[in-house]
């Protein structure tokens, strides 16, 4: 079995630690190559971020930023900085800010090259959504602006309508956080007019399968049906949380006919679109067609929820 069998079966076993060890026991047997060696890097800081070790996270991440600094090419300067969870989970030790200070080192050095536009949109992307899950809203405008920049480059770019889901959704959401509800009405009307006009027929229906973490993989394509569903869903949820419910439950609908598989999260901001909209009675509809589901286990993604155990 060669490193990546062994690491794929790590990840689909949830073995956070084992994939740590093993790609640390690599590490020491073999002469890396640079992408090697990066790849190891960013997946020890998953690791470490998916068991919540914030302090063992900025050990091995300050030490993939100093080593990139000084053998990364300088269009790769993006990659350390290309996941949101290994964020959140630095601000876990108060190490967020530090992040901030690796991000805006590679938007000062990283050219903007259409070699590494996806991982460029992946350090905009981390770093918007943290801002918003950590609610700093006031400082999400500046990356907005360097995604809405990154877009602009090339209409034909084959991530561009993924990217402009994604930003269209964080951009509802600082608008909403900062009280702008004129521009929140303008950016939802055209974003489902253009979301109408979208072509199943012209995606992919899967994109390729990279290893996780891998330069590859963090500029893989993702202008597949699969992607664009799971952005749309994404942006769904959204819309239930800037309370345009209306909206959010047309876009549910949407997502369901493409023959997406809500999750419990998703399931809970359709199902609270719904009560908004349509009442208690259609909610029980709801619940009574996907059994799965129980109020007890929505609550804990959709809090407003509770109300309805009464």
């Amino acid at each position: 079995m060669n490193i990546a069998q062994a690491f794929q079966e790590t990840v689909v076993q949830g073995d956070h630690q084992g994939m740590i060890d093993l790609l640390k026991k690599y590490e020491q047997s073999s002469k890396l190559s640079v992408n090697e060696r990066g790849w190891v890097y960013w997946n020890v800081s998953d690791g470490y971020a998916l068991l919540s070790e914030p302090e063992l996270l900025y050990a091995n991440h300050r030490a993939f930023f100093e080593w990139g600094k000084e053998n990364l090419a300088p269009e790769q300067l993006h990659w350390f900085v290309s996941d949101s969870t290994q964020a959140l989970s630095l601000s876990l030790g108060n190490y967020f800010n530090y992040w901030m200070d690796w991000y805006h080192y590679a938007c000062d050095h990283a050219p903007k090259l259409d070699t590494n536009r996806g991982v460029r949109f992946e350090s905009h992307r981390a770093l918007g959504g943290s801002l918003w899950v950590l609610e700093r809203y006031s400082e999400m405008n500046s990356v907005l602006e360097n995604m809405n920049q990154l877009i602009q480059e090339d209409d034909s770019w084959s991530n561009i309508l993924f990217a402009r889901i994604t930003y269209n959704k964080q951009r509802l959401v600082y608008l909403y956080h900062t009280a702008d509800f004129a521009g929140v009405e303008a950016l939802v009307n055209e974003t489902m007019d253009w979301i109408d006009e979208i072509n199943d027929r012209a995606l992919r229906i899967s994109r390729k399968d990279e290893v996780v973490g891998s330069w590859e993989d963090i500029n893989v394509s993702r202008n597949s049906q699969r992607d664009i569903t799971i952005a749309l869903n994404n942006l769904a949820c959204i819309l239930t949380d800037i309370e345009r419910y209306e909206e959010s439950v047309n876009l549910f609908i949407q997502i369901q006919e493409r023959g997406h598989h809500m999750n419990a999260y998703g399931f809970s901001k359709w199902i609270y679109s719904i009560w908004k909209t349509r009442g208690t009675e259609a909610v029980k509809d709801e619940l009574v067609a996907n059994a799965s589901y129980e109020i007890a286990d929505l609550v804990k993604h959709t809090p407003e929820l509770l109300e309805l155990k009464d």
